[in-house]
């Protein structure tokens, strides 16, 4: 199971770098989208070394939606695409009452929308050739609310309600569409979630607790297992989503959370 073309979104770092990586190792051919070009020339740098596969580039911003239709047909007329891993995204913590229009849009644009455009262009180029993989970034965030992260829980309900519909569009013509859900992982966006609460949560404020404290806090709270999720897990998830082994597995939103949610 190698030599396939894969789309990675938010490739630069975090579990968008995560899942080049374990894509790049197993031999696939990457093409890997981000808005950061040097973090992003040098993640392919890295690749490109370990790769038995071909590592290609294309600097994006997903919030120029109206861009990326044409960007997906591009990246498709250079040859086929066979995979789309949508993992860019941005959720930052607020109060409910303070939460913006402007932060609210954002990110449904990044979260949502750009992940319905580039789906959908790449699934009407999957269908017709009767095969393809699709595999949405959605969140455990996404199946029930937070009070500091509105927009962020409501904008992964609906990436995993796009992905339900998607899968009942493109089902039939052979291609498959599924969400992931991670958990507490820590990455760039979570330094930011931990330093919030570490200074707006009265209990991790008053001990004092630095930002990656403040999340290894809340992943002793709430994790069942007592551990973090890490990329590699979530890149793990995205390998046997394309492999042979998920041929029926479609319109699902899989947790990897080590047990925060049963549903």
């Amino acid at each position: 199971m190698s030599g396939r073309r894969i789309v990675v979104t938010g490739a630069a770092q975090g579990i968008g770098k995560a899942v080049a990586t374990r894509l790049a190792e197993d031999g696939e051919n990457l093409v890997l989208v981000d808005r950061k070009e040097a973090e992003l020339q040098a993640t392919a740098a890295e690749l490109d070394a370990l790769s038995r596969g071909t590592v290609a580039t294309r600097v994006a911003d997903l919030l120029e939606l109206d861009k990326l239709p044409a960007l997906a047909d591009e990246i498709d007329d250079e040859a086929p695409i066979d995979g789309l891993i949508n993992v860019a995204g941005v959720g930052l913590m607020s109060v409910f009452a303070e939460l913006d229009l402007a932060q609210w849009q954002r990110t449904f644009d990044i979260n949502v929308t750009a992940t319905f455009l580039l789906g959908r262009a790449v699934g009407e180029r999957m269908a017709p050739r009767g095969s393809g993989r699709i595999v949405n970034m959605a969140s455990i965030a996404g199946k029930r609310g937070s009070a500091a992260l509105a927009d962020y829980c409501a904008s992964k309900a609906a990436v995993i309600s796009l992905t339900q519909s998607m899968a009942s569009v493109y089902g039939p013509h052979g291609v498959t569409v599924n969400a992931i859900c991670p958990g507490l992982v820590w990455t760039p966006m979570w330094e930011v979630t931990g330093a919030w609460l570490a200074e707006n949560v009265p209990a991790m404020k008053d001990a004092g607790l630095s930002n990656h404290d403040a999340f290894m806090a809340s992943v002793k709270a709430q994790t069942p297992l007592q551990r973090p999720t890490k990329v590699e897990d979530i890149a793990a998830m995205v390998r046997f989503l394309l492999s042979p082994d998920a041929n029926l597995v479609t319109g699902q939103a899989l947790n990897v959370d080590g047990g925060i949610e049963v549903h």
